[in-house]
């Protein structure tokens, strides 16, 4: 029999991908969201597919998971969060309803039956500590309760305190992985590269907040996807944070011109000031760099695409689905 594995969250960039990756390996998948199947183009390719299985749900409805989880799955990729800056900047509380809640009910379900569990956590969760790169031992730097951007970190990080709590008390088997600013074809344009790949296809000229000169570490899908796996297999990650980013920083302005390359392009980008777009609530990170030496030492994984070769494959990506910029 084909092994079972559940994927939470398996509509968006990662689990989508995940999901089709494992499915081609050969592995029968269980798959929980809150999107219409249907509606859902990323999903498009499996929906026929004879081992893929989809729930719509709610992982914070007790119901829902119960009806979704499969008690006899090798391991479950729990992916499901509230993601995006705007979404956690308008609706703070459903994002901790979600990833707390959620979280709790499925670690007890996984303890229960014995599944092992790969969270996906978040570079929010160093907050703003200035010791550039951050390794998984750091420490979190995180501003006041009252700016709402800490609550995404505080929620992910709350979970991990959560996992850690169950694996030490039972030696239940658990891995968490930290992601660092991950792109790719089919990701919501909601974020930086996806957003401005969106909008220059589309017409119009492209954001760049504050000036641009702030730096990230872009991490495109199939290194990600090859990462999550081994952190979900290996038994050298149970019980282990390990954060998966490229390493090489980039600014803003860096990822624009990017985009305006691949697209052949010439518009020039729009000045966005976030303090005048989000007010005191918000507060950027200038600089948000991975550690991955764990990575390397622990799974034998390191990041293979370039941030401009990725940015290249997502355009390229994006003018041959044309859903994708309606």
């Amino acid at each position: 029999m084909k092994k079972k594995i559940m994927i939470t969250g398996v509509a968006g960039l990662i689990g989508s991908h995940l999901a089709e990756k494992l499915l081609d390996s050969g592995y029968e998948i269980y798959g929980l969201d809150v999107v219409d199947l249907q509606k859902n183009q990323n999903l498009s390719d499996l929906r026929d597919r004879e081992d893929f299985h989809y729930y719509k749900g709610d992982i914070t409805s007790s119901n829902d998971l119960d009806k979704f989880f499969q008690t006899d799955a090798s391991v479950i990729y729990h992916l499901a969060s509230v993601v995006g800056v705007n979404r956690y900047m308008e609706d703070p509380l459903s994002l901790i309803d979600i990833g707390v809640i959620g979280t709790r009910a499925l670690i007890g379900l996984c303890h229960m039956h014995g599944v092992r569990m790969l969270f996906a956590s978040t570079s929010e969760v160093y907050g703003r500590n200035p010791a550039i790169p951050w390794s998984e031992k750091d420490d979190r730097v995180l501003g006041s309760t009252n700016v709402d951007r800490w609550s995404y970190s505080t929620a992910k990080a709350l979970c991990e305190h959560m996992l850690f709590g169950m694996h030490h008390k039972d030696n239940w088997p658990m891995s968490i992985v930290r992601f660092f600013n991950v792109y790719g074809p089919g990701q919501n344009p909601i974020y930086v590269v996806s957003k401005s790949i969106h909008r220059v296809l589309n017409g119009h000229h492209p954001e760049l907040y504050d000036g641009g000169s702030q730096t990230r570490c872009f991490t495109y899908i199939d290194d990600v996807i090859d990462g999550i796996i081994l952190a979900a297999t290996s038994d050298k990650a149970i019980g282990e944070i390990i954060n998966l980013g490229n390493p090489i920083e980039n600014s803003m302005s860096e990822v624009l011109d990017a985009v305006l390359e691949a697209s052949g392009s010439e518009f020039k980008p729009i000045d966005v000031s976030t303090n005048e777009k989000y007010g005191d609530v918000y507060e950027d990170i200038p600089r948000r760099v991975p550690d991955v030496t764990k990575a390397f030492k622990l799974l034998g994984w390191k990041p293979k695409t370039s941030m401009k070769e990725g940015v290249q494959k997502t355009v390229k990506w994006a003018k041959a689905n044309s859903w994708y910029l309606n």
